[in-house]
């Protein structure tokens, strides 16, 4: 787990093969325009409520759930002023004494279909210590009500995938092996992560969410 604004090692974007808003391209898996992105380098302190792609093309409404009452104040989808695991200025989850299925939400509705990727940072696990943890994250998304998996996690080497929306960390990382690139190639209008913590012990624990990107 990264705790300071420096990273070791910095991690690419590499685009996925099917990004899109258009719902037949999609099907094709074609990415015919250039990326269109949400880079959430251009916000600091809280996340909006609401706000547009760069582009301006799509609304995008975030909002959190902290049920267990473990949201961090300082990291309460917070934009991090930095490098965050090698990948600039995510918007962070942080908990603080959560354990044994403790979770924090955060949900992002589009104004149109999306293909969304983007890297989720930081999932990892530390035990054996004081600051006990275990990131668990849950990514799915929904199209007029209907449930969308991801078509695919990219791990990082310090996760392992438990099913087809569910990531848990599994050794500490505060380098590129802790980002894990997440991948939809069908349209939603809803995202939702889900950052829970599995381990028996309560701890500081935090993940982040990078850039989206899309055609």
């Amino acid at each position: 787990m990264l705790k300071t604004g420096a990273a070791a090692s910095a991690a690419a974007w590499a685009a996925p093969s099917i990004l899109s808003l258009d719902r037949a391209a999609a099907a094709v898996g074609s990415c015919g325009t250039a990326p269109r992105q949400v880079d959430f380098s251009r916000f600091s302190g809280n996340l909006p409520t609401n706000f547009l792609s760069d582009d301006g093309s799509v609304a995008i409404r975030f909002t959190q759930s902290d049920p267990f009452g473990v949201q961090s104040s300082a990291w309460d989808g917070v934009i991090y002023a930095g490098l965050m695991n090698g990948l600039d200025n995510p918007v962070v989850n942080g908990m603080t004494g959560a354990t044994g299925g403790d979770w924090v939400r955060f949900r992002f509705d589009f104004s149109v279909p999306v293909c969304p990727s983007f890297y989720i940072v930081d999932v990892d696990r530390t035990q054996g210590t004081s600051n006990d943890f275990e990131d668990t994250v849950t990514v799915f998304g929904r199209d007029s009500g209907t449930l969308v998996n991801p078509a695919s996690f990219v791990l990082g080497g310090s996760q392992t995938q438990l099913n087809a929306r569910t990531i848990r960390g599994t050794g500490p990382s505060s380098t590129a092996t802790g980002n894990v690139l997440v991948t939809f190639d069908q349209p939603i209008t809803r995202l939702v992560v889900r950052h829970r913590d599995d381990s028996s012990l309560s701890g500081f624990q935090w993940i982040g969410i990078h850039d989206f990107h899309w055609c």
